[in-house]
């Protein structure tokens, strides 16, 4: 554990200085434990609340652990480092993660170092004192935070002793997108070895996903589906092969490797894939990989602005008949995608050439001059992409919605 420097800067503060301000010291823990209150909705609640005295001990007995250190004096820190490594320990103890904990002392710093700025002018104090303050502020305000970090390390071994509690918290962990140190801890509690690169995967299941032989390092949460998978990249084919073989129906969906800081981005993806492939957009595949539909799994992560684009781009497509929309959109995609010959995109999709240059006339009609337009033509053409599945796999939302506006 890290500890307060002996070689510390003392400022030395007079002790007829710290006397003078002692009487306030009352009146900054309040404003600090407000302060941590407003800024921080974890910590809110009543000024009469159990939470409000807890934190206001916190403070105050903190400010008085630093006047004594700005004094040059060495007390014995213990007390306030008990109570803040019982702070960290009861963060961890209630499932929670640090960054409340940190915010906090981000807060409280920056209103006590306000405070010290005012102390320093009113007692006209020099600036270079009132560095070896800010220095000492800092490194006091750093030193909190370790104890914090120790306590809730503590608690994470001892409520761990179950490993599969263990690394169930540390799934939770990784797919809320918690930081570096705070998943280090729960990997170190759980025993997991942190992999370069890992795969998160989501697996969609009737009733309760069957038993199933992993390696040692994949963590699962199967409460409900889909159910999340996290495994080692190297390890992923065959999880993935291994979980798809355990029971008929089941649908697993795997994100590309990434680093652990963004397996919560990855499980996004991985249930984004399934909920894309109930759509009808991507292919009913037993095993689908993100890796070969990002485009789609990109063009679908905002579905209000494809919504919004439609409706304001593609007007008139949206008016006509269904089935001239159908072959239209059908027809203007796959010559946006090739940019080909009128034979060429009727061997494309099957029609004679005729047929293509009588759409493609039709087309002209819709959009003329736009389809020069280069903004114009790559919207469309993201758009057109992420909208025809959709329309074949028979969603009405965007032509009721025109129809909607329409009738206004």
């Amino acid at each position: 554990m890290t500890e307060l420097r002996d070689d510390q800067p003392a400022v030395r503060l007079p002790a007829a200085l710290v006397d003078r301000f002692r009487p306030a010291i009352p009146d900054l823990a309040t404003r600090v434990t407000e302060r941590v209150q407003h800024d921080v909705p974890d910590y809110s609640g009543p000024a009469t609340g159990r939470r409000h005295r807890l934190i206001s001990m916190a403070v105050s007995a903190a400010i008085h652990h630093f006047l004594k250190l700005a004094q040059g004096q060495s007390p014995s820190g213990q007390p306030v480092d008990d109570l803040f490594r019982r702070m960290g320990y009861g963060q961890a103890s209630e499932g929670r993660d640090l960054a409340p904990l940190r915010s906090a002392l981000r807060v409280a710093t920056r209103e006590c170092w306000a405070e010290m700025r005012r102390l320093t002018s009113r007692e006209s104090l020099s600036a270079a004192d009132l560095g070896q303050l800010g220095d000492l502020l800092f490194d006091y305000v750093d030193h909190l935070g370790q104890q914090v970090a120790a306590g809730y390390a503590r608690a994470e071994r001892t409520l761990g002793h179950d490993v599969g509690q263990a690394r169930a918290r540390l799934l939770d962990r990784l797919l809320a997108g918690a930081g570096a140190a705070e998943v280090t801890a729960a990997a170190d509690a759980a025993d997991w070895p942190v992999p370069a690169e890992l795969v998160v995967m989501s697996v969609s299941f009737h009733r309760e996903l069957p038993p199933v032989d992993l390696p040692d390092g994949v963590l699962v949460r199967d409460e409900e589906s889909p159910a999340a998978v996290v495994c080692d990249a190297a390890e992923a084919d065959g999880v993935a092969r291994r979980l798809h073989a355990s029971a008929p129906g089941l649908r697993v969906a795997l994100s590309w490797p990434v680093p652990v800081d963004e397996a919560a981005a990855a499980h996004r993806w991985s249930i984004r894939a399934l909920e894309l492939v109930d759509r009808g957009v991507i292919a009913p595949d037993p095993v689908v990989s993100c890796r070969d539909h990002a485009t789609q799994l990109w063009l679908h992560a905002e579905p209000e602005v494809r919504r919004a684009l439609c409706q304001d781009l593609l007007q008139p497509l949206l008016a006509e008949t269904p089935n001239s929309r159908e072959i239209l959109s059908e027809t203007l995609l796959a010559w946006l995608e090739s940019r080909d010959s009128a034979p060429a995109i009727a061997a494309r999709l099957d029609v004679h050439p005729q047929t293509v240059r009588y759409r493609w006339k039709r087309i002209n009609e819709l959009f003329g001059e736009s389809l020069h337009d280069p903004e114009f033509v790559v919207q469309v053409t993201m758009l057109l992409k992420a909208s025809v599945p959709l329309w074949k796999a028979g969603d009405q939302s965007d032509f009721e919605r025109f129809r909607a506006t329409r009738r206004r």
